[in-house]
């Protein structure tokens, strides 16, 4: 029975030094927020750090549930602000489920260059966030990640609103058509400022389509940081990558010189008509 206790307590002092020893941020959340432009309710939930200067960078994520539990990205801002890797920054987590029903998914009607779903984030999320949050404005460091399908939508996004987002984050874009449609879309439009990060795996994630995207993205000039592996289309291949997502995010600013454009109120964004079946991110 002592010992029990004894080791009961050495468990919490363990794992209480540990959480002192790494500075814990904070995740707040779920938030939930009802958006006019798209006639629904959404959530998101908003890491910040344990020392807050204001403004504060932001770091969006879509499938913003998916990273929160199999890329276990709390433990890792807290571990990559900590050991000084990373500048302290505000990670906004957006869910891409029904937050009344989890089981309805949304990202297949979100995702695909929907302009509806861009003018959610540049004039309802992300004015929410700096006035409640971060105190940003036009000029802070703002970054954008998603995995998959995701991965096209901050593609899209980049294209859409240029220069709101100083580093494009993008892990293992799918499906191949997709990523054939968002190449073709970066090959005839001028560049913007973004700089991006991308990543993929071997023969089964798309490698041929990411290959060819990575390619054109550097013939048209944009600063890239181009990470291939042989892993699949799963968080096997994605987890082991986020710190380096997360160093691009915070290193692409310096070691890259990124003129940022005038941001206008109204997106003149294209919508891609595109009937091809979204892959869902593995959970």
């Amino acid at each position: 029975m002592h010992k029990s206790k004894l080791l009961f307590f050495l468990v919490l002092l363990t794992a209480f030094f540990c959480n002192s020893a790494q500075g814990s941020g904070k995740l707040h959340g779920p938030i939930r927020i009802t958006s006019a432009v798209l006639g629904y309710d959404l959530q998101y939930w908003v890491y910040m750090p344990e020392k807050v200067r204001k403004p504060l960078p932001e770091l969006y994520i879509t499938d913003g549930q998916v990273y929160l539990g199999s890329g276990e990205m709390v433990d890792l801002l807290d571990s990559e602000i900590e050991k000084g890797r990373i500048a302290p920054v505000a990670a906004i987590f957006v869910d891409s489920r029904d937050p009344d029903d989890f089981e309805v998914a949304r990202r297949n009607n979100e995702f695909m260059c929907k302009v509806d779903y861009a003018k959610f984030f540049l004039g309802e999320l992300m004015p929410e966030i700096s006035a409640n949050w971060t105190g940003a404005d036009a000029s802070t460091h703002r970054g954008l990640m998603g995995v998959s399908f995701g991965a096209i939508n901050t593609a899209c996004f980049g294209m859409m609103m240029p220069g709101v987002f100083k580093v494009l984050i993008m892990q293992s874009p799918a499906s191949d058509q997709h990523v054939e449609v968002i190449n073709n879309l970066y090959q005839e439009k001028e560049p913007h400022s973004s700089a991006i990060f991308i990543s993929h795996g071997g023969p089964q994630d798309n490698s041929a389509a990411g290959e060819q995207f990575a390619q054109t993205l550097k013939e048209k000039g944009y600063p890239v940081r181009y990470v291939t592996n042989d892993g699949g289309h799963d968080w096997d291949n994605w987890r082991p990558l986020l710190d380096d997502s997360l160093r691009a995010f915070a290193g692409l600013r310096e070691e890259d010189e990124i003129q940022v454009e005038a941001v206008n109120d109204e997106i003149e964004a294209e919508a891609i008509n595109n009937e091809v079946e979204a892959e869902d991110v593995n959970e």
